[in-house]
């Protein structure tokens, strides 16, 4: 079994990896045992990788998106009182926002479409990053907006994924 120590919003929290397949992994988080549903698992081979030579990415950069989907862009932890935590959805490439599918105050589901951009002459649809409470949109339709723009932000009970 592999062993990390991951610290989140400056809280350390020891995980243990036990089975991993393509739909789920069993981890112990602090002791306590969980299944994660894999949305995309993208490598076609797992192997441990020493701690030192990891670097933060999202799991989903790794994997070639389907025809019209952009591959989710990173989720920038931010912290929030009252212990929640929120991800912003940033534009993972240059384009024009199309529809926005949520609104603030509603509740999503990582993998749910909430955005729809037009990006080098394809439509995409930009999902959830994880399952919350859209707290802020940042974009709406007919904007143009560059790389790495904040688009959406969802905020979410603080481990609410585990």
């Amino acid at each position: 079994m592999n062993e990390y120590v991951l610290s989140i919003n400056q809280k350390e929290y020891r995980v243990e990896l036990g089975e991993i397949n393509a739909d789920y992994a069993l981890l112990q988080v602090n002791g306590r045992e969980f299944r994660v549903d894999l949305k995309q698992l993208g490598l076609a081979k797992l192997m441990p990788v020493p701690a030192a030579a990891v670097e933060a990415r999202p799991a989903a950069a790794a994997a070639a998106p389907a025809a019209g989907i952009a591959p989710a862009p990173a989720a920038a932890p931010v912290a929030v009182p009252g212990g929640e935590a929120s991800s912003v959805v940033k534009a993972p490439l240059p384009g024009l926002i199309i529809d926005v599918k949520v609104r603030e105050g509603e509740k999503v589901k990582a993998g749910q479409n909430i955005v729809v951009m037009e990006a080098m002459k394809m439509e995409n649809q930009i999902q959830a990053t994880a399952d919350g409470t859209v707290k802020k949109i940042f974009v709406k339709k007919g904007d143009n907006v560059a790389e790495g723009n904040a688009m959406v932000e969802i905020a979410r009970s603080d481990m609410a994924s585990l």
